[in-house]
């Protein structure tokens, strides 16, 4: 009984551990782990389905009391590892077991799985290993790096900076564009630096002018703690303005995004004053405007329109309808009921803005006014209408100028175009601007082509031609392995792509694509333009003196020979002032295109300013230079007419040889200028080479100028008088002042050497006002019937107050104004005739007299007699000292003395020496003589004496 009780009893024990036995079993095969438990011995003593299935192992290999040798051998022979591995596997796995400690492996297996695989220690030196799939989590976190990586290249490559900051205020992150944007030290602005101590260092290289660092600091976090995103602006050293966008994060911290805004605060100040501007000009408009959207509503209107239709700006205010704008514009009486209605006014405009008509439309108002309406579609539906008044005249002065319409920016739209190439030059990613650029299809360009594919589709586009895909990929590549980072590419349309690449950390690159064909134009344009005249497109003064250096470097070195030119149009300035200054700048083209035509293929032919032009001719000299200055001066000497304007010019040359005259550019063209001042000195039109007494003729007139500036002032001029005679009755009519120096250093010195340089100074300017003011005080101690003349010379007319000069000096002399007389030459009338002549009319205005002196030598005389009433013209004694003996002058004298008679104007005759002149002066009918037979000229102590002399001879007589 006791016995049968005992083994019931055991019964149950028994049923519990295998009930126990088959969960744990359970558990293990349903584990998502392989398990594999081994005994002290190292046999297997259990392991669930899924250590079988990760090892892709048999089922029917695999069992309990299985050496952990032969499980070893069995998944070298599926394949997991090389069978000859085997024995150090066994020998390190059971060196791991003895140490006594658990430890881990990862392990990737040939099917592409990744495990981990952890050894753990058991009671009784069991021990046993758990293999875990983590094959998806790698990738994922493989992935995650990948990603993050283009994060970071794509912060890095930001065109603004950006950066990072924490609840602690401490620097966690920014990118270059940060440290340049705000000119900070990357050595000082390290992540862990805090916002404080940035500022301060951006406030200590001399940014914020005007602030403290901790005023930048308070306001910077006033702004970021409010929990929003902020905009704050900040002034550089430099003047440059920078933008920082500030958004909180969740942990405290905040990002912030900063961006050099000078140009655009500019750019908007620029649009501001525009529309202020637009706005002022749409009410100053003489008539009325409304704009209208594509609903004919109201977008705006100026005053003028509410004006015209007695609108109030309530009923007319934007938004409202076309109809009731018709509606108002009948019921306050503008238009009347009886001839017009809203439907018709609606109708006509539809079908004139369908019709794109935009001719006028005629309506008047009830109180009879006529208004001229036209309407003018917009691009985006909507249509502008004008209003105006034309009541007093027929058309419209103004029209109106639409507004350009503002570019719509995204904020992932680039000004430039972008791809990001990994290191196998597959695209990564690439924006919307870099396949406009190039008309590429994003079908075909998208993440994970290659850029060979990329240029055989712009290539198909035509994008390239005369090249293949295969030569252009070919020679990128070679390119980028060279070193080249910046690659300009032109395409088959004109434009020109400027390429950058920055390489990437771990291989790859990131360009930037920038259409710069404007850039390149007007650099060229402006290269250009710095080195040619903007008249004639010869070369200009700059790079005459470039291609001069470069010629002396290689006559220095090779011993050529070559010859510099300075050329000087003859009597430019007359055709000028005479036929206009159009005409002038076709005469400075037409002698551009000889040179051109005349100089050799090496040679360089420039302009150097106004009428001085230059050459650089080589070849064997002086012959080269000598055929070139005959073939010039003949040719330029005869030039065509303009707009049927006859012109009288020609050209001075003067030449300097090298070596010669010397190998240096300052020295070579300072002898060419003297060659060319002798050249116009000896009577233009001709040339000349240089000679070394060129040096000492000018260095002499240096010193003439030099004493002449000195001369008034030490009181070195005096003047003298020669009497003037009336030929009928003998009687004395005046005295001419002539100019005389007396140098304490050369003695006296001939007018002819010293007026020429004085007015070529500007010297004669206070002279002549000197000659004035003493010859009128001489004056006004004669008689009142002795009259004073004065010349005056071209350059006294150029500067200003030359009548108010004369008025001064009459006053200060109490001379009355009858008693001057003023002789001016026909230069003087060619340097600006109508302001010159209008200077006249104002001295005649005052009663003072005006005579033509050297009548006769010029081409114009006559013209200028049409121009101003001359009271006096003077023959030149040229025709007067040939009396006798030509008849030429004679019949000219004869000519010229009708013509005064004629003209109501005295003639004098100048340079009368004897008797046989004055007898024949007095039958061609003069009414005055002067000259030698009279008087010489006399000082001013004497003229009493021939005053009393000559009237006595003429009561006499």
């Amino acid at each position: 009984m006791k016995k049968s009780h005992r083994r019931k009893a055991r019964l149950p024990k028994r049923a519990a551990t295998e009930a126990l036995l088959a969960l744990s079993r359970a558990a293990l095969e349903s584990a998502t782990q392989a398990i594999c438990v081994y005994d002290a011995d190292n046999r297997v003593v259990l392991f669930n389905r899924r250590f079988i299935e990760i090892f892709n192992m048999s089922a029917d290999v695999i069992r309990p009391g299985l050496t952990y040798r032969e499980v070893m051998e069995h998944s070298a022979a599926c394949g997991n590892f090389a069978p000859d591995s085997v024995e150090q596997r066994c020998r390190d796995r059971f060196a791991q077991v003895a140490a006594g400690k658990p430890f881990s492996a990862q392990q990737e297996m040939p099917s592409g799985i990744i495990m981990t695989l952890d050894v753990k220690l058991l009671p009784g030196g069991a021990w046993m290993t758990v293999c875990d799939d983590i094959t998806q989590r790698a990738k994922l976190e493989s992935e995650l790096q990948l990603q993050t990586e283009r994060i970071e290249r794509a912060v890095a490559h930001m065109s603004h900076g950006l950066t990072m900051y924490g609840a602690d205020e401490r620097l966690v992150v920014c990118n270059e564009q940060y440290l340049q944007v705000y000119g900070l030290d990357p050595g000082v602005v390290k992540p862990g630096i805090t916002h404080r101590e940035v500022i301060e260092h951006w406030v200590s290289r001399g940014n914020a002018p005007g602030r403290t660092a901790d005023d930048v600091y308070q306001r910077r976090m006033a702004e970021i703690r409010k929990g929003a995103s902020s905009v704050g602006l900040l002034t550089r050293s430099d003047g440059h303005t920078i933008q920082s966008v500030s958004s909180p994060m969740p942990d405290g911290g905040w990002v912030s995004a900063c961006y050099d805004v000078t140009d655009r605060l500019r750019h908007e100040e620029a649009l501001k004053q525009q529309n202020l501007l637009l706005d002022a000009a749409l009410e100053n408009m003489a008539h009325g405007l409304c704009v209208y959207d594509k609903d004919m509503r109201l977008v705006c209107r100026n005053s003028q329109y509410l004006e015209i239709y007695k609108l109030t700006p309530e009923q007319a205010k934007p938004g409202t309808h076309l109809s009731e704008l018709a509606d108002f514009v009948i019921r306050n009486g503008a238009y009347s009921a009886a001839e017009y209605n809203a439907e018709q006014i609606m109708a006509t405009a539809r079908e004139r803005i369908v019709n794109l008509d935009h001719a006028a439309l005629h309506r008047r108002t009830a109180n009879g006014r006529l208004i001229a309406v036209r309407y003018r579609p917009l691009p985006d539906g909507g249509f502008v209408g004008t209003y105006e008044d034309i009541t007093e005249r027929e058309r419209a002065h103004e029209e109106l100028s639409e507004q350009h319409r503002r570019f719509d920016a995204a904020l992932n739209n680039m000004s430039q175009g972008l791809c990001m190439l990994d290191s196998n030059l597959r695209m990564i990613v690439c924006n919307k601007r870099y396949l406009d650029i190039y008309g590429l299809s994003p079908e075909i360009v998208r993440p994970g082509v290659s850029m060979r594919e990329i240029m055989e589709h712009s290539c198909a586009l035509g994008n390239h031609p005369d090249t293949s895909a295969q030569e252009l990929y070919d020679g990128y590549v070679e390119k980028l392995k060279d070193g080249a980072r910046t690659i300009f590419r032109p395409l088959a349309d004109g434009r020109i792509i400027k390429l950058h690449h920055s390489p990437m950390e771990h291989g790859g690159w990131v360009i930037t694509y920038e259409d710069v064909t404007e850039r390149h134009k007007a650099e060229a344009r402006v290269t250009h333009m710095a080195q040619h005249d903007a008249l004639t497109d010869l070369p200009n003064r700059v790079l005459f003196r470039e291609r001069m250096n470069e010629g002396l470097a290689r006559a220095s070195a090779e011993g050529a020979a070559m010859a510099v030119l300075c050329l000087d149009l003859d009597d430019f300035k007359t055709v000028n002032d005479r036929l206009g200054h159009a005409i002038g700048d076709r005469l400075l083209c037409w002698v551009a295109d000889r040179l051109r035509e005349c100089v050799g293929e090496n040679d360089t032919a420039a302009r150097l300013g106004g009428d001085e032009f230059a050459v650089l001719q080589c070849g064997p000299q002086p012959e080269s230079a000598e055929r070139l200055a005959r073939r010039l001066t003949e040719i330029i000497g005869h030039p065509p007419p303009f707009e049927d304007q006859m012109v009288h010019s020609g050209v001075s040359i003067g030449i300097a040889i090298v070596p010669v005259d010397g190998l240096r550019a300052e020295p070579l063209m300072k002898c060419a200028d003297l060659a060319l001042y002798r050249a116009k000195a000896k009577g233009r039109g001709g040339y000349e080479f240089f000679r070394s007494e060129m040096e000492e003729v000018a260095l002499t007139r240096h010193l003439l100028e030099t004493d002449l500036r000195g001369a008034l002032e030490a009181g070195e001029f005096h003047l003298v008088y020669q009497p003037q005679i009336r030929l009928d009755s003998g009687e004395l009519t005046g005295f001419e002042a002539l100019l005389r120096w007396d140098s304490a250093k050369r003695g006296p010195i001939s007018p002819a050497e010293f007026i020429p340089i004085a007015e070529e100074t500007g010297l004669i300017v206070p002279i002549g006002e000197w000659v004035l003011r003493s010859a009128c005080a001489t004056a006004a101690q004669w008689p009142d019937f002795v009259k004073v003349a004065i010349n005056l010379s071209p350059v006294q007319f150029r500067a200003r107050g030359l009548a108010a000069m004369v008025t001064s000096a009459l006053a200060a002399a109490a001379l009355a104004p009858d008693r001057l007389e003023l002789e001016v030459t026909e230069s003087a009338l060619l340097q600006d005739d109508a302001a010159t002549i209008a200077i006249l009319h104002q001295l005649r205005a005052l009663g003072i007299r005006v005579s033509m002196d050297d009548f006769g030598v010029g081409y114009s005389s006559l013209g200028y007699l049409r121009k101003f009433p001359f009271d006096k013209i003077k023959i030149d004694r040229s025709f007067i000292g040939t009396l006798g003996e030509s008849s030429g002058s004679e019949a000219i004298v004869r000519t010229i003395a009708s013509l005064g008679a004629n003209l109501g104007m005295t003639t004098t005759a100048e340079g009368i020496e004897t008797a046989e002149q004055l007898e024949l002066v007095r039958q061609a009918g003069c009414s005055e003589g002067q000259g030698f037979l009279f008087s010489r000229p006399c000082a001013s102590t004497e003229v009493f004496r021939i005053i009393e002399r000559l009237n006595h001879a003429a009561r006499v007589a």
